[in-house]
């Protein structure tokens, strides 16, 4: 069962990284459209991810019932890409390309108008069981030795992209058998420590995938990945 943990989790990795929307321009777009590329698309306001919680989140479109500046949408290789028009800003505003003729010109080739993050409520599944087994297994399974329940319940669903639930499997009952022994007078680590171990790790967490997302660009390091 730690092996297939380990794996499902290593394939929401690398699924979450492939899928994550990135941020285009409508050039591409028309590309992608030119090339047959596009499988559905979605306007929208603006993007939200308030469904999920910690690495379990799923990123989506928010409308407030009107066709808003951001465009979503995915291609057959199972990316999704979006570009925000319409947006005005600054002391002297000025008018993104619309996108409006661009809807039309995707109603036209006869391209679905729908939801195209469905590959990422898929992934969100996959991170909810992951959750799922690991939270019944630290309520019903054996006492932990190195730390008390809560201490890795906080470190693993705090933890950035589910790296704490890889320390877990790798540290701790009962995946570990011989699973160390504290010595004369030490305790197991309190939850005030995996709170802050979580804190600290989602804080560098953004920082670092702020500074590879400018180092790198969108393409390797999508801002919606860690933002």
């Amino acid at each position: 069962m730690r092996a297939l943990l380990a794996v499902a989790w290593v394939v929401w990795m690398v699924a979450s990284w492939w899928a994550a929307p990135r941020e285009t321009d409508l050039t591409r777009a028309r590309a992608d459209l030119a090339a047959g590329r596009i499988e559905s698309y979605q306007r929208g306001d603006t993007w939200s991810d308030a469904s999920g919680f910690s690495w379990n989140r799923q990123v989506s479109v928010r409308s407030w019932g009107t066709d808003g500046p951001l465009l979503v949408w995915s291609t057959a290789d199972g990316r999704l890409h979006y570009t925000v028009t319409d947006v005005v800003s600054g002391p002297n505003p000025s008018t993104l390309p619309s996108s409006a003729p661009l809807a039309g010109e995707l109603e036209a080739a006869g391209v679905e108008s729908g939801d195209p993050t469905g590959t990422l409520t898929s992934l969100t599944t996959i991170s909810s069981v992951l959750i799922v087994v690991f939270l019944a297994i630290l309520i019903f399974g054996p006492v932990p030795v190195t730390g008390t329940r809560w201490f890795w319940f906080w470190l693993v669903i705090g933890v950035p992209l589910g790296f704490g639930l890889l320390y877990w499997l790798l540290r701790e009952r009962p995946w570990v058998s011989a699973a160390r022994t504290l010595a004369a007078g030490e305790v197991p680590r309190r939850w005030y420590a995996g709170f802050a171990i979580a804190f600290a790790t989602t804080l560098g967490g953004s920082l670092l995938g702020y500074g590879l997302h400018r180092l790198w660009g969108e393409w390797l390091i999508p801002s919606t990945l860690f933002g």
